[in-house]
């Protein structure tokens, strides 16, 4: 099916985070000194910072709206499954309760092993009333990015084939399996090959990773157009010459990153005045010692 509709207000879409918080999880990623929760908490914020951003519009009397277009669902999970914050949020209450705990999902790889059929049967059950809801079953399908570091204890492949059987007028439900912290064999050569795995060979040589891999949704035409044809990724985003470069030829994608990253600034200053801070006062660097990063005019136009 065609899994090409536009997200939007009236049509919003759904996002199940799946999030293995078991033990291994508490291990450090191969070769650094940080706990691999840690890293999937960082790039939590990332997502939702992305989400706010395609949800906010500014007015034309420069008064900021959020718009409920997208919906999240946050399922740690590690011997059994839990929900954050209120189960079903639009992304406004969702970057509410993450930045209100600390711009954290609360991970710790304290929740012992790793039942990944468990947490998905949980998914299952939310996502059949999902996709019967008014809100969702004219919508995209929803997505369930299952993210773990491949080491389950269960085998979660018939419950997967439960959830992709499931669909909106749109198309059925995807699911993607993130493989966090473990080794694989993907053959990346460049931009071309972005994004995913070719074939389970590439997910190996880890049995779980192959199990996971087999249980995921093939990549719709539409989304990997979206993911490749911006021109963004697979490149590091928000790197200083991604940003200086793109004042030159991408504006318009430049305008809206500077969107997301200002409101998201504000949300995460507002928590911590609420917290009790005095002031805020974030910085960054416009010069190096041989002087500013850009012209005056790109600075006045773009900052």
């Amino acid at each position: 099916m065609a899994h090409e509709k536009k997200v939007s207000r009236q049509a919003p879409a759904l996002i199940d985070f799946v999030i293995d918080d078991s033990g291994s999880m508490a291990d450090n990623m191969p070769g650094t000194s940080t706990p691999k929760f840690q890293y999937v908490e960082r790039n939590f914020g990332i997502l939702l910072k992305e989400l706010l951003g395609r949800s906010t519009e500014v007015r034309g009397d420069g008064t900021v709206a959020i718009k409920p277009r997208y919906y999240v669902r946050i399922t740690p999970y590690g011997s059994s499954p839990t929900v954050m914050g209120l189960g079903l949020m639009d992304i406004e209450k969702a970057v509410e309760v993450f930045t209100q705990a600390g711009n954290s999902l609360g991970l710790g790889g304290k929740l012992g092993g790793t039942d990944a059929d468990a947490a998905l049967k949980m998914a299952c059950a939310d996502l059949k009333q999902d996709v019967a809801d008014p809100r969702f079953r004219e919508s995209f399908p929803p997505l369930v990015f299952h993210l773990t570091d491949g080491e389950s204890q269960t085998d979660p492949s018939v419950v997967a084939q439960q959830i992709q059987s499931l669909s909106t007028s749109d198309g059925t439900v995807l699911m993607v399996n993130a493989f966090f912290g473990t080794h694989t064999s993907l053959g990346y050569q460049g931009p071309d090959d972005f994004p995913g795995y070719v074939d389970a060979g590439e997910a190996g040589p880890s049995n779980d990773n192959i199990t996971l891999f087999n249980a995921s949704s093939p990549i719709p035409a539409s989304m990997h157009q979206n993911l490749t044809g911006d021109g963004i990724f697979p490149i590091a985003r928000y790197t200083v010459e991604f940003l200086l470069t793109a004042m030159i030829d991408q504006p318009e994608v430049l305008q809206r990153i500077i969107e997301v990253e200002t409101h998201y600034c504000i949300k995460v200053s507002q928590a911590l005045l609420d917290a009790g801070c005095d002031a805020v006062l974030p910085t960054s660097d416009i010069a190096g010692n041989n002087g500013p990063f850009m012209s005056p005019a790109m600075f006045r136009k773009f900052l």
